[in-house]
């Protein structure tokens, strides 16, 4: 039946949605639909079938149904529950006779089956959900404040979502059947990832043997099995049934037997039936009968599976495998890229090697791209042909042989998925399958140099190595062997940087690598990564670096561990030299946190020479929270040739060290009783007063370090190794001798105060807080951020002359004075710092190293936003609306028209803006004389509209254009005969004076290249 969506129309209007690029109307479902979403998400939404959805960054976020034609309440229901299990949408849209209502989609309701409603007003709706609030994200901010979190969790919403109510399932499932006298954790897993799978099979609709499962209908087969599932001997057989059809994987031991308090108990809890007191699962509420394992990845099982068959992750509160999403990305940048291109006769042949398969994704997801490939080019893929690719195309080895019996079995799976019909019980269903284990996928170790798949592999010749290695230090023996046997130094034995090296084996001219690693093996400083930088960089052309670091607690949420995708491949010997490295990155945003959408933006996309990763540490970082601006500032500084290390003779003037290590205790230390010691904590900023402190005594000296005494002598500089809140450099001066712990550095004279004094006006400067951000291997980087000693007195040092010498200890007398003062008087609360001489101090440090107008700003934008970039609770601080701050916006605009008055001598520039609520849109227009106003902001009526702004300052911008690309690109620019323009979000950082001087340089080029081509046209 054709649906007339009268109502559904309706409502995308008033939700300025109707003729918007973003919807799409399912039953006018074309080519362009694939253009905005991937291939698996399509086939889920086939399932689903929305009425309508809205996309945003190529995922659907808002699904639409339309019920005025046509209600069902069994329909109603079966939209919840296959909604929350698709866990890609965030809202959902009902509308029926007298009711449109709004759910979140995250968070299901088992006694009310259904979604969680949100009640707000029609006018609340029509504001929330408009077009701009959704294009901009305001919507999603406001679903985040109102309905994600909630007064027990900071993330309560996390707990509520399909996949972590599954993993908490399955979990306590395994671990009531392995409790006291049950079964053994091995059986207790493969029972529980057995039942998983066959209910996976009967929500595909695959046909089983009828003798077990004979019902049609989907929701019979699993009332049915249910039953069987009580039937332990019945259930063996099933089991032994299966494990023909499907050669010996996952179903071979067939002596796992259930008690019948056991079978009983699974059998309710499959059914939906709340588990009776005194009964095994009791108060646990389990949500299989909720489950649709027809949306519901396979590889969104296995991994899961794979974290409870691992030790190191078995115990953890949520699932840790690599996620859907990044292995989308990985990839639609590797495989689709490589299927899509001309090849003489093997259009859909791509080899796959992942040398550390765990959950199988990678292999599985590769899979279906190639078949699918098959499928469009020839029309349609035979049985013979689906054994047939998975068996040229699949390699990967584990350690672990269950990983690989569940990856083959999530293989043979999607090979189910491709057969029409889908049915097991035919007499060659087995041949069809394709024999895997140690013929594709071996037990090994990937270090085993000996073992068989290493010809296996190196004849198939990968076209891509893909896999997500483990990331820890291991010593473990064959791993020690093959970093022996190949003379690799690796610092702290990373098996992230050997797996990096050792896929070199693997390796052809052709072949590209793409593996998810810890990313702090890049910026690492110590000579053995330095080694591996070295090496690396050396022997491979890195195609693309996106570093997720600053992300690192979105990602892998369980591991908070900082992670990177690396893809190389293999250098001549000389073309790493002249490689182009794509450098990618994301920050912290809400679209990933809760909707698994990697949202790059303009500025955290770069090209930068691979050289300048060999030959400058600092790189990485660079590329990460910086620009080419700041590398050439960097430059600048470094050309001192001096550190600020190189003024401390560390013997009788100056000196310098960690404080005093407590544990394990091994010797006395007596030169330390008397003497006040500092706890952490204690050490303040700027300045730490006498009061602070405890007296050591003799009980007090058995340490593992006490230091040198010298260095607990004279005045001090107190500097913290973790940042104040993720965000400030700790650098406090005192003229009280103190003895400080480890986590404290000092530097400490008895001689040289006036030097000391000196040193402490560089270390509280602004250019030193941005030199660290931008250097500093685990700031915005690493689980524990911290500075070491060496990287704070690494800071460039300019010598300074006498004046210069004399006006910064002059300053850092008056900035200290209202410290000494407060402390002194015994005021309650924390002494204020003079913000004027503090700017003093600042600028006489830029006249220092010569640090002047675009520096200026550079340094300020990673102070005001790349140094909050990675921490989720101060987004604010960048991303805060400007629309009312006409300074912030003029600052910006003085750019240009300092710039463009340097070029044209002739011409005048005005700059209109238009400040918007979701954007911001500045018009220059060139004039023959001198306006009475250069800067103005256009705040009349009739230009309070987006549409209206968009006629005023270009005929060729559409609201659609803006709409598409403002929010992932941040910014549009264009050009018009005797003006141009940009429009950017109303966000604090987008609008920053640092950001005006990329734009410029942006315009000029652009403008001299048009010139140029207008004079050859001469």
């Amino acid at each position: 039946m054709i649906k007339n969506n009268k109502a559904l129309k309706d409502l995308l209007s008033q939700l300025q949605l109707l003729d918007s690029e973003s919807v799409f109307f399912y039953n006018q479902k074309n080519d362009a639909f694939l253009k905005h979403i991937s291939k698996e998400t399509f086939k889920k939404l086939d399932i689903i079938q929305p009425d309508a959805f809205y996309v945003f960054n190529d995922q659907p976020y808002i699904l639409f149904f339309d019920f005025c034609d046509n209600y069902s309440l069994e329909r109603e229901k079966e939209i919840h529950r296959q909604v929350w299990s698709f866990d890609q949408a965030p809202l959902i849209f009902i509308i029926k006779h007298g009711d449109i209502g709004i759910y979140n989609a995250f968070s299901y309701n088992k006694q009310l089956e259904s979604l969680q409603r949100i009640d707000i007003s029609e006018e609340i709706r029509n504001e929330q959900f408009s077009f701009w609030n959704l294009q901009s994200g305001s919507a999603w901010k406001w679903l985040q404040e109102n309905y994600y979190k909630t007064k027990r969790l900071k993330d309560g919403i996390q707990n509520k979502r399909v996949n972590q109510k599954l993993f908490e399932n399955i979990k306590l499932v395994r671990e009531e059947l392995a409790n006291e006298d049950g079964l053994t954790e091995d059986d207790a897993n493969i029972l529980i990832l057995r039942l998983i799978f066959i209910r996976y099979l009967i929500d595909r609709n695959v046909k089983l043997n009828e003798d077990y499962i004979p019902e049609d209908e989907i929701l019979e087969k699993r009332k049915t099995f249910s039953q069987l599932i009580e039937n332990p001997v019945r259930l063996n057989s099933f089991f032994l049934l299966l494990n023909n059809k499907f050669n010996g994987v996952l179903f071979k031991n067939t002596d796992i037997i259930l008690s019948e308090k056991q079978s009983k108990a699974l059998g309710h809890i499959f059914r939906g039936e709340k588990p009776e007191e005194g009964s095994l699962f009791y108060a646990v509420e389990f949500y299989f009968e909720v489950f649709d394992f027809s949306i519901i990845p396979v590889e969104v099982i296995s991994g899961i599976y794979e974290s409870l068959i691992d030790p190191e992750t078995r115990k953890l509160h949520s699932a840790v495998y690599t996620p859907s999403f990044l292995v989308e990305y990985i990839l639609s940048n590797s495989v689709d890229v490589f299927l899509s291109s001309e090849r003489d006769g093997k259009v859909s042949e791509c080899k796959i090697f992942d040398p550390s398969v765990g959950s199988g994704i990678f292999l599985v997801q590769s899979f279906r791209r190639i078949v699918d490939k098959e499928i469009a080019e020839k029309g349609k893929v035979t049985k013979e042909r689906l054994k047939e690719i998975a068996e040229n195309n699949l390699f990967g080895i584990d350690i672990n042989p269950q990983a690989l019996k569940v990856t083959s079995f999530s293989i043979y799976i999607a090979i189910l998925d491709y057969l029409e019909p889908k049915s097991i019980t035919s007499d060659d269903f087995q041949d069809l399958l394709p024999k895997l284990l140690d013929r594709n996928l071996f037990e090994a170790n990937f270090f085993d140099t000996s073992n068989s798949f290493n010809d296996i592999i190196l004849k198939a010749k990968p076209d891509f190595i893909l896999g997500n290695p483990p990331w820890k230090s291991e010593k473990e023996e064959t791993h020690l062997k093959w970093l022996k046997d190949n003379n690799k130094v690796i610092g702290r034995f990373e098996i992230a940087q050997s797996f990096l090296l050792r896929s070199k084996d693997f390796m052809s001219e052709n072949t590209v690598s793409a593996l998810i690693v810890t990313s702090t093996i890049f910026y690492n400083i110590s000579k053995t990564t330095k080694k591996f930088k070295t090496d690396f960089l050396t022997q491979f052309c890195v195609e693309c670096f996106f570093d997720l670091s600053p992300v690192r607690r979105l990602i892998f949420e369980e591991k908070d561990s900082p992670c990177c995708i690396v893809y190389y491949k293999l250098s001549d010997g000389e073309s790493h030299k002249k490689n182009l490295v794509r450098h990618l990155s994301v920050k912290s945003n809400i679209f990933l946190k809760y909707y698994k959408t990697l949202v790059i933006e303009k500025f955290d996309q770069k090209s930068i020479l691979q050289k300048h990763f060999i030959e400058n540490d600092w790189m990485f970082k660079v590329a990460l929270f910086g620009s080419t601006l700041d590398f050439l500032l960097f430059k600048k500084l470094l050309k001192t040739g001096k550190q600020l290390e190189s003024i401390i003779d560390n013997k009788t003037i100056l000196l310098k060290g960690s404080g005093i290590k407590e544990n394990p205790k091994v010797g006395e230390f007596p030169f330390l009783i008397g003497k006040k010691c500092l706890e952490n904590k204690e050490v303040s900023q700027y300045f730490t007063p006498r009061s602070s402190g405890k007296e050591l005594t003799a009980d007090d000296v058995h340490l593992q370090s006490g230091r040198r005494e010298i260095l607990f002598l004279g005045d001090q500089i107190l500097l913290k190794a973790q940042a104040e809140g993720e965000s400030d450099i700790v650098a406090s001066y005192t003229q009280t001798p103190f003895v400080f712990k480890h986590d404290v550095f000092g530097i400490a004279t008895q001689k040289d105060p006036d030097t000391l004094l000196f040193i402490y006006t560089l270390l509280i400067s602004k250019l030193q807080t941005y030199y660290q951000y931008l250097t500093n291997c685990s700031w915005g980087i690493a689980t524990r951020p911290a500075i070491r000693l060496e990287e704070y007195l690494s800071f460039p040092y300019e010598v300074p002359d006498y004046h210069q010498k004399a006006v910064l200890l002059e300053l850092a007398d008056r900035f200290l004075k209202p410290y000494r003062t407060h402390y002194e008087q015994f005021n309650i609360g924390s002494p204020v710092r003079d913000e004027a001489v503090f700017s003093e101090i600042n600028s006489a440090v830029n006249q220092l190293y010569n640090i002047t107008g675009s520096d200026i700003d550079l340094i300020d934008y990673v102070l005001d936003v790349s140094r909050y970039q990675f921490q989720e609770s101060k987004q604010n601080k960048f991303i805060r609306k400007i629309n009312n701050d006409k300074h912030h916006l003029s600052q910006y605009a003085k750019i240009f028209l300092m710039e463009f008055q340097k070029i044209y001598n002739d011409d005048f520039l005005q700059i209109q803006i238009f400040s918007l609520n979701h954007f911001v849109a500045m018009h220059f227009i060139f004039l023959d004389h001198l306006p009475q106003e250069q800067i103005c902001f256009i705040e009349d009526s009739d230009d309070s509209q987006e549409s209206q702004v968009f006629r005023r300052i270009s005929q060729s911008i559409s609201i659609s254009q803006v709409a598409k690309d403002l929010y992932i690109q941040k910014d549009i620019k264009g050009f018009e005969e005797n003006s141009f323009y940009i429009i950017k979000p109303n966000e604090f950082k987008c609008w920053h004076r640092a950001m005006a001087w990329y734009d410029v340089a942006e315009f000029k080029e652009a403008i001299q290249s048009a010139e140029l081509d207008r004079l050859n046209e001469l």
